[in-house]
């Protein structure tokens, strides 16, 4: 017993030895001090002086250079007009400085352009030192009318770091131009050429999805992007209703199709109502956006654009109550294309009689033969009697009352259209919408293309009611204000 007891003893004796010896050991450093710096980072504007200008330019407040911010306000009267800055800057601290970058950006009228001079990414502005640089203003001298913008805005921002001896490229400032559709379009979009696409097939057949560019078939071959499949980054919100982007015309105008109230808008909700495209129906004037004499016996006389059909009607009554007072100065006369070159192709289930193109004739029309014997759709009007233009336009019939009109029905194959079924491409509606493009006469009644409740090309009676989908052009280098062309966050045009 005694034994067992001395061992315990001596745990606990070894068990306090350690704790104080722990404690004894523990030592607290406490450091006091205190520091500062002495450098100094100041890179200011110093000042902005009046270089040069020309007679025509009115100052309209002083030109300040203060700090981080300089400004300046002035009045161009007449092309040729330009006035030119010279600003400073300097480096005030006691640290080396360098540009790291420079962003410059403008919006407004094409008409006027600004110019940075004798600055660079990359330039060093040691301590204690200044540099200066140039801007100069000046209204195009080329411009011959009277530009619809009058007001510009640069805006530059010139980011200056430490210079710790790291290395940046030297390169020129880029004026970037104002925020505009086209640029929006191409920048949100990787464009591919449609070289190998076959429009023997519908997008949902071959999987074509997204922005594609062509100068095959096009107005004088320029290049025209267009979207195809189903895109979902092609919304505008314009005029208070939603649009989807068919495609950059050939001029650099951009055309629209109706999409309604509401960016999803489907079936009747995508249409401004139903129509039929003429009330008449047999004789071959009647495939005609524009017709003339009915009965007549010379295909130059029923295709003469004299006078309207229903479907022009309807879409000029929405355009006068739509757009007319506050939006047509945004709208550009690109044409519509109602093609009514006859085909020297007979139909495939149908012996045509010579297609001549006036009276009862039975009748093919362009459409038919590139869409159901060539599969190959084309951009271009074959006729100029059948591009439908207003009075001031340098192109086309000249015979619109307004620049509205209808999608053609090869602008339908080039978005992934065809004779089958097809609901996964943009223009799916789960309704029927008629196109512009005349398709047969039959020998009693005219008929025309239109899209189908599936999705589909195929032909209509031209006295049938169905939905009118309207198609606008908006100006080349119209502006945006947000978006991304998705329908939650819409290309938005601006329109002030």
């Amino acid at each position: 017993m005694k034994q067992k007891k001395i061992i315990i003893a001596s745990l606990c004796v070894a068990v306090c030895i350690m704790v104080i010896g722990f404690a004894a050991f523990s030592t607290t450093l406490n450091i006091n001090g205190t520091s500062s710096i002495e450098s100094n980072w100041s890179v200011v504007f110093t000042n902005i002086q009046e270089l040069s200008k020309t007679n025509g330019v009115t100052i309209n407040n002083p030109p300040t250079a203060s700090g981080t911010t300089a400004t300046f306000d002035v009045d161009l009267k007449s092309p040729g007009d330009s006035i030119e800055y010279q600003i400073t800057v300097e480096n005030k601290g006691t640290l080396d400085a360098i540009i790291e970058n420079i962003e410059a950006s403008e919006t407004g009228s094409d008409a006027i352009k600004f110019e940075i001079s004798n600055i660079r990414i990359g330039d060093k502005l040691p301590k204690e030192s200044q540099t200066t640089f140039n801007i100069t203003i000046s209204y195009d001298e080329s411009i011959t009318s009277q530009p619809e913008v009058t007001n510009n805005t640069l805006t530059v921002s010139i980011d200056y770091v430490q210079d710790v001896g790291q290395v940046i490229t030297p390169s020129d400032p880029e004026i970037q131009g104002p925020p505009t559709l086209v640029n929006a379009i191409l920048s949100n979009n990787t464009p591919q050429s449609d070289a190998n696409i076959d429009f023997s097939k519908t997008s949902e057949e071959d999987g074509t999805k997204g922005l594609y560019y062509t100068s095959t078939n096009t107005e004088n071959n320029g290049i025209t992007y267009y979207y195809r499949g189903a895109v979902e980054n092609n919304y505008v919100s314009f005029a208070g209703f939603y649009w989807r982007i068919i495609r950059i015309n050939e001029d650099g105008s951009v055309r629209l199709i109706y999409q309604g109230t509401a960016a999803d808008a489907t079936g009747s909700a995508a249409t401004i109502g139903t129509s039929a495209f003429n009330s008449s129906y047999n004789d071959n004037a009647y495939v005609g956006y524009m017709y003339g004499t009915a009965g007549s016996s010379s295909y130059e006389e029923t295709h003469a654009n004299v006078n309207d059909s229903t479907i022009k009607e309807v879409l000029d009554s929405w355009y006068e109550n739509n757009l007319l007072t506050n939006y047509s100065s945004y709208l550009a006369d690109a044409g519509f294309c109602g093609d009514r070159s006859v085909s020297d192709k007979n139909g495939k289930w149908h012996q045509a009689d010579t297609a001549l193109g006036y009276g009862t004739n039975y009748t093919y029309y362009g459409a038919y033969n590139r869409l159901v014997n060539e599969y190959q759709p084309q951009f271009s009007c074959p006729q100029s009697n059948d591009l439908y233009t207003t009075s001031s336009s340098d192109k086309g019939n000249k015979s619109l009352d307004y620049p509205i009109g209808l999608i053609t029905a090869d602008e339908v194959a080039y978005a992934g259209g065809d004779s089958i079924s097809n609901t996964s491409y943009y223009l799916y509606t789960g309704d029927v919408y008629w196109t512009m493009s005349p398709r047969y006469f039959d020998g009693s009644s005219a008929y025309e293309w239109s899209v189908f409740a599936r999705g589909y090309l195929d032909v209509y009676y031209v006295g049938g009611s169905v939905g009118a989908r309207p198609v606008i052009n908006l100006k080349s280098g119209i502006e945006i204000t947000e978006g991304d062309g998705t329908s939650s966050n819409p290309y938005v045009i601006k329109t002030n």
